[in-house]
C-alpha cells in the first residue's frame, strides 16, 4: 500500500456526541481522510460515529482494542470486519493464540480491515512497565518483543510510540505497519502522553501512520492546524527519500 501524507494522518475524535464530531470533521472538512473513534466515542453514540463517518466517506480507525480470550476476542474483531471499517485493533497482551486466531478469521472472511496490535499504551513510563509487568526488559525491549508476535501471527501490524517504531520496522520489515499516538506538534502541549515525537520526527523514525487528537481538535484553527502537521508529515517522507 502506497502512502502519501494525507493517508498517514489520522484525526482522533475524543468527543462523546455525534454532534460534536459532525462539527469538527464538517470544519476540517477536505483537509483530513481518516478518523479514529475509540471507545467512549463508540459507546456514547452507540456505534452511529462510524457510520456516519463512512456515510461521508471518511475512513475508520476503531480504536476498541480488544483484549479478551481467543473466541471473545474473534467474535468482536468479526464484528469490526463487518463494519468495515479501514483498521482495528487488539491487544498484543492477549497472547499469540488470540492474535493468531483472529488472523485466521479475517482471512477466511477475505477482509480488507487492517488489524494491528497494541504493544505498550504510550500513557506509560518506564517504571510504570517494569512494576506493573514485573519484567526486566525495558519499554523498546517489550514492544519489540510483542511486535515479532504480532508480524508471526499474521496481523498488519502494532500500536507502538514513534520512539519505537523503526527499531520495529527493522524487525519486522517494512510491509509491517507501525500506527503511532503520542505524536505532538513542537507549537502543542503534551497533555498525557509520556514518549512524544513531533511528526516530522515519527516519520524519519519509521512511523507509517500518526495519530494525532487536541493538536488538532482544540486548535482555534483545526484546518490550519492539520495541514501544518501534514507538512511536517512531507518533510519527514522527504528526508526519508535522502
Amino acid at each position: 500500500m502506497k502512502l502519501f501524507a494525507k493517508d498517514r494522518l489520522i484525526v482522533a475524535l475524543d468527543y462523546k456526541t455525534l454532534d460534536e464530531v459532525k462539527d469538527i470533521v464538517n470544519e476540517i472538512g477536505d483537509a483530513v481522510s481518516t478518523y479514529k473513534v475509540g471507545l467512549e466515542l463508540f459507546l456514547n453514540t452507540r456505534g452511529e460515529a462510524v457510520e456516519y463517518l463512512h456515510s461521508i466517506d471518511k475512513k475508520v480507525f476503531l480504536d476498541l482494542k480488544f483484549h479478551d480470550i481467543p473466541n471473545t476476542t474473534t467474535m468482536a474483531s468479526l464484528f469490526a470486519h463487518k463494519k468495515e471499517v479501514f483498521m482495528f485493533n487488539i491487544h498484543a497482551g492477549g497472547g499469540p493464540t488470540m492474535m493468531r486466531t483472529v488472523a485466521k478469521m479475517l482471512e477466511e472472511n477475505n477482509s480488507d480491515s487492517l488489524v494491528i496490535a497494541v504493544t505498550i499504551l504510550t500513557s506509560f513510563s518506564e517504571e510504570e512497565v517494569s512494576n506493573h509487568f514485573k519484567t526486566d526488559l525495558n519499554i523498546a525491549e517489550l514492544a519489540n518483543h510483542w511486535a515479532m508476535e504480532t508480524k508471526e501471527a499474521g496481523l498488519h501490524g502494532v500500536v507502538c510510540s514513534p520512539l519505537e517504531a523503526k527499531k520495529i520496522k527493522e524487525l519486522c520489515g517494512e510491509n509491517f505497519y507501525t500506527i503511532c499516538p503520542g505524536v505532538r506538534p513542537a507549537w502543542a502541549v503534551s497533555n498525557d502522553q509520556k514518549r512524544i515525537m513531533t511528526p516530522k520526527m515519527a516519520i524519519s523514525n519509521g512511523a507509517d501512520f500518526l495519530v494525532v487528537g487536541r493538536p488538532i481538535t482544540k486548535a482555534e484553527n483545526p484546518v490550519q492546524a492539520a495541514k501544518l502537521i501534514l507538512e511536517e508529515i512531507e518533510e519527514g517522507l522527504e528526508g526519508n527519500k535522502e
